[in-house]
């Protein structure tokens, strides 16, 4: 039985060797297991950080915009406020000329206070005119040089009516709407261009 034992030896030997293979294999396996656990934290955390920095930075440039916009705002507001006072302060003044002119024929010492008027819109409009219309200014200048030229305040040559102060009012009041965008106000926009029901 030699044979047969050389023959177990070798089956042994090819067992041991088998056995070696197996334990070699299964350490490779838990060694692959353990890189394949530390790889996918590495990589959960890596995806994880770009996320939140990804985040980070679209909030950061939403927050640059936001107070952008809100500053562009801020500083439109306040000059159309400065606008709508300039305006305010010269529609007073040409209330207050044309009140003035309407009584000149009634009592003419009226004739002080119209001359007055006519100087307070000159100066309204002049120092107001950062904030006008060019339009506007020139249609004030207009509406001066045809206030200066009424008969009524003593003006002869080239005078003109009453009528006309009236209409080249009348055109600038239309301007200030249209400049200050009245008919805007409280209109939802887009809401003009669809059909009503």
């Amino acid at each position: 039985m030699p044979d047969s034992e050389s023959h177990m030896e070798k089956l042994e030997s090819k067992l041991d060797a088998l056995d070696k293979k197996l334990d070699r294999a299964q350490g490779e396996r838990k060694s692959l297991q353990w890189f394949m656990t530390l790889l996918t934290t590495i990589m959960t955390a890596a995806v994880g950080f770009g996320g939140w920095w990804l985040q980070s930075q679209v909030q950061q440039h939403i927050d640059e915009k936001t107070q952008g916009l809100e500053t562009r705002l801020a500083l439109e507001q306040q000059i159309y406020g400065k606008e709508l006072a300039a305006y305010e302060s010269v529609h007073q003044q040409m209330a207050a000329l044309l009140e003035a002119l309407g009584q000149v024929p009634v009592d003419p010492a009226g004739k002080k206070s119209a001359v007055d008027a006519l100087n307070n819109l000159y100066v309204a409009y002049t120092t107001n005119s950062l904030y006008l219309s060019e339009t506007i200014t020139g249609q004030l200048q207009e509406l001066v040089d045809l206030g200066g030229r009424l008969p009524a305040l003593g003006s002869s040559g080239d005078t003109a009516s009453m009528q006309a102060v009236e209409g080249q009012i009348s055109s600038i009041e239309k301007q200030m709407k249209a400049d200050l965008k009245f008919s805007q106000l409280g209109q939802i926009p887009g809401l003009k261009d669809r059909p009503q029901p």
